[in-house]
């Protein structure tokens, strides 16, 4: 029996919820269970933590341990880039606000209708559009977990060159992109999306809506994302996965 344990994406989420209802912060809470601030952290960022210290901090927040944990079959390798990506995800929220619109080939023009409910699960060879529904203005980042595990920035992109978005719904590609739609490519598996809306334009070097090429992410990037997003607390993550299938 493994001495640690970890909490999956899932997890991580039902915890934070617990820990908001209870209206305590991430010191309060380690201060209730007389734990380190590093052992919450982590159990709170998906790291692992002893197995007794995990169990202990699901029951005090009521939760089942075993629907928290992570087992074997669902750990991903956690790489470094890995881990910053998990960290991103367990900071934003499921939102039924975006997702994925498929997109028929009689009507991969700009200005035909497309559906508007919301895929979960695509064929390799269709071709989709994402959209998102936004309350308020703000300017978007939007990053895209392909099923090979690969990273990318399509906004800002020259799929997207126009990032500071209006209220109400918007779509991607934008109007003037390459193409109308993307195509699904690749493997079948899940594929996961991050948005990341904020008031101003994040001071990242890297977000250059000049790019001929989608940005593949790296360590780096996603390091600096990261320290931003708990710098500007205001920002709004929206977080939204799913399949991609065989034809």
């Amino acid at each position: 029996m493994s001495r640690t344990l970890v909490a999956s994406p899932e997890g991580v989420k039902l915890a934070r919820k617990a820990l908001k209802a209870r209206n305590l912060t991430q010191t309060d809470f380690a201060i209730e269970l007389e734990l380190g601030y590093t052992t919450v952290s982590n159990f709170l960022n998906g790291k692992p933590i002893y197995r007794t210290n995990f169990q202990e901090i699901c029951k005090f927040l009521d939760l089942d341990w075993q629907d928290i944990a992570a087992f074997a079959e669902e750990i991903e390798e956690l790489t470094p880039l890995n881990s910053l990506w998990q960290q991103l995800q367990s900071l934003g929220s499921s939102t039924e606000q975006m997702g994925l619109v498929l997109v028929k080939e009689e009507t991969l023009g700009w200005g035909k209708k497309i559906p508007s409910r919301y895929e979960k699960s695509v064929q390799i060879g269709s071709y989709i559009r994402f959209e998102l529904n936004f309350s308020t203005p703000g300017y978007l980042l939007l990053l895209q977990k392909d099923t090979s595990g690969q990273m990318w920035c399509f906004c800002p992109s020259c799929f997207a060159q126009q990032p500071h978005l209006n209220n109400g719904k918007t779509s991607l590609p934008q109007e003037g992109s390459p193409m109308t739609a993307f195509p699904v490519e690749g493997t079948p598996g899940k594929e996961e999306i991050i948005a990341i809306i904020t008031q101003e334009v994040p001071a990242l070097d890297w977000l250059t809506p000049e790019n001929d090429q989608v940005l593949e992410l790296e360590t780096s990037h996603l390091t600096e994302l990261l320290k931003y997003v708990h710098e500007h607390q205001a920002s709004q993550l929206w977080y939204t996965d799913y399949m991609v299938t065989a034809q």
